[in-house]
């Protein structure tokens, strides 16, 4: 007699006596954009890992369920899948229209959007993505090398978020309006967001911080009061 726990490649029928393999589960097909966007989030977390240099392409194959020449078919190479990264999954994510499209109030103030609380929706927003400030982070590092396929991306980040900004109107004090409006404030942003970047960097050390509570002394030193009451 068999034993009723015995591991059996394949089922014999009753009638013909004759092998049969084991029906297979069947292949659930995504779209081009789901596929995608399961390939970024693989990619997402071997990256935060393990870093660019240490990924394999077969790796993501592999998590994604599908053969690393189905994978090529989406990214073409190595480099095209770090194009997909940065562009679906860091640089589209956390943006101005995002905030507005929460309907806080500072967000949809018929003068335009709070640049306090954009930063703040924009702390919140990292603070519940460990990942992919760790994804930002390493690849950061990384590109250092300027032999690195992310070192000009890395490179000519400040002129390209602030020339995204400018696309947002925002909602300034008088004072800062008569003085020339967001164009004079170049500084201030870039200021802010050195802070944002070091404050992230403490999350993963001892003691660790709070992002968000961090970022709360920093708003009060780079959004004065009473300068920048009533335009939080």
């Amino acid at each position: 007699m068999t034993p009723s726990n015995a591991a059996s490649p394949s089922k014999t029928s009753r009638r013909s006596g004759i092998r049969t393999a084991p029906a297979k589960k069947p292949r659930i097909r995504l779209t081009p954009e789901e596929r995608i966007e399961q390939i970024v989030t693989v990619s997402t977390s071997l990256v935060a890992q393990n870093g660019f240099y240490g990924l394999s392409l077969q790796s993501v194959a592999d998590g994604v369920g599908i053969t690393q020449a189905g994978l090529l078919h989406y990214i073409g190479n190595k480099e095209g899948l770090l194009e997909l990264l940065l562009d679906k999954r860091y640089d589209r994510q956390g943006t101005p229209s995002d905030y507005i499209a929460t309907g806080a109030p500072s967000a949809v103030h018929p003068d335009g959007v709070s640049l306090p609380g954009y930063f703040r929706f924009l702390v919140d927003f990292n603070a519940r993505r460990p990942q992919l400030m760790q994804l930002y982070m390493v690849l950061g590092t990384e590109a250092a090398d300027k032999n690195h396929p992310a070192h000009a991306y890395f490179r000519n980040r400040p002129d390209d978020v602030w020339n995204f900004y400018q696309e947002t109107t925002w909602r300034l004090p008088p004072s800062i309006v008569e003085a020339g409006g967001f164009a004079t404030l170049r500084p201030l942003i870039e200021m802010a967001l050195e802070a944002m970047d070091g404050a992230q960097v403490r999350i993963w050390r001892f003691p660790a911080v709070d992002l968000r509570d961090e970022w709360a002394r920093f708003d009060e030193l780079l959004f004065p009061s009473p300068l920048w009451d009533g335009y939080r």
